[in-house]
């Protein structure tokens, strides 16, 4: 019995749980135009002309650790829904306790991010650190050029498509986690913002968790190991997808990073390895840790400048055109935001 739980809860661990939002649609209707398997065809990175001007220079992207994000509930949101659904009555007593008074638990509420994977050269565990990467599924969203326009300042960068931007990613598929160099874990997807849509999520979890637990129960000692491995696994998982409700508007597409925490402890050497540099940078009185992490330059298929310039043969566009000649970028369009928005000097 102890290898079939073992089997299950590893299956647990690795699940993807957003598919339950789906599952009333057939193949067809995902794969459609606008359906959620296609969601990755055309998502944009927002950002001001300095940051386009060093993202096609160094020929990076920047993620921030997941820690640091604009939602200050990412990241633990998702415990205070774990909390509340799981005193329904689906869920046995010891089940709760087995769950919410666990070491599982408590390393989750203090941002431990113990994301343990097998190393395909040494077979050992390692521990991973996450960081995240924006985009959005709208290249022309107003709400999107009020925070990055407002001084006439604001582009966009679209790409073709998720799983065409870092060598060795390949999968087209959502939310599915795909190796590459040095360990390093990819996966992509839409964030979740409606609260019901969360809470859909960590019930598919719980319930499964719970039906291994009844299985287990008789030898729970040798057994709730494995099961609380999968809870924390899974919820860490989860939760990189999981924004508040109030941020629906940036219709926010994700791409997080899981990465050995021995490789960024490791001093950086040129040209062996797609981090090209690693640190903190400064917002506010915060310092941010961050990577940046090589792109394909060929994934990205067009420019979009903020709704305030409208003169397509002035200096603003100009200026690109010379910054995407200089990273031999030139057949790249630019294109303007049709939005009427008027600027006021």
């Amino acid at each position: 019995m102890s290898s079939n739980i073992i089997a299950k809860c590893m299956g647990i661990a690795e699940a993807t749980y957003f598919y339950i939002l789906y599952k009333d649609q057939n193949i067809i209707e995902m794969y459609a135009p606008g359906g959620f398997m296609n969601k990755a065809t055309g998502i944009c990175h927002y950002c001001t002309i300095d940051t386009l001007k060093v993202i096609l220079n160094k020929g990076c992207l920047r993620f921030s650790d997941v820690r640091f994000l604009n939602d200050s509930t990412e990241f633990v949101e998702i415990l205070r829904w774990i909390e509340n659904l799981i005193m329904t009555d689906s869920f046995s007593s010891d089940f709760r306790r087995l769950i919410l008074e666990s070491d599982e638990m408590k390393e989750l509420e203090e941002y431990r991010q113990s994301y343990i994977g097998v190393s395909n050269t040494t077979r050992k565990y390692k521990v991973y650190r996450t960081y995240t990467c924006s985009f959005s599924t709208d290249n022309n969203a107003l709400s999107m050029w009020n925070y990055y326009a407002q001084s006439a300042e604001g582009v966009n960068i679209t790409f073709d498509h998720s799983w065409n931007m870092f060598d060795g990613s390949n999968r087209s598929e959502v939310y599915v986690g795909e190796k590459l160099e040095n360990e390093i874990m990819i996966y992509r997807g839409l964030v979740i913002y409606k609260n019901e849509d969360k809470k859909k999520c960590i019930m598919e979890l719980l319930n499964r968790l719970q039906e291994v637990y009844d299985e287990a129960k008789d030898d729970i000692k040798n057994n709730q190991g494995h099961i609380l491995y999968a809870f924390k696994q899974a919820v860490n998982n989860m939760r990189c997808f999981f924004k508040n409700e109030y941020f629906e508007c940036e219709n926010e597409y994700r791409i997080v990073l899981r990465i050995p925490e021995e490789l960024l402890l490791q001093k950086e050497k040129d040209g062996d390895s797609d981090i090209v540099e690693k640190g903190q940078f400064k917002r506010g009185n915060t310092l941010i840790p961050y990577v940046d992490y090589k792109f394909k330059k060929s994934s990205v298929e067009r420019i979009v400048i903020n709704p305030y310039i409208k003169d397509e043969s002035g200096i603003f566009e100009l200026g690109i055109k010379e910054l995407l000649w200089m990273n031999q970028m030139q057949g790249i369009p630019i294109v303007h935001s049709n939005i009427p928005l008027r600027k006021y000097s």
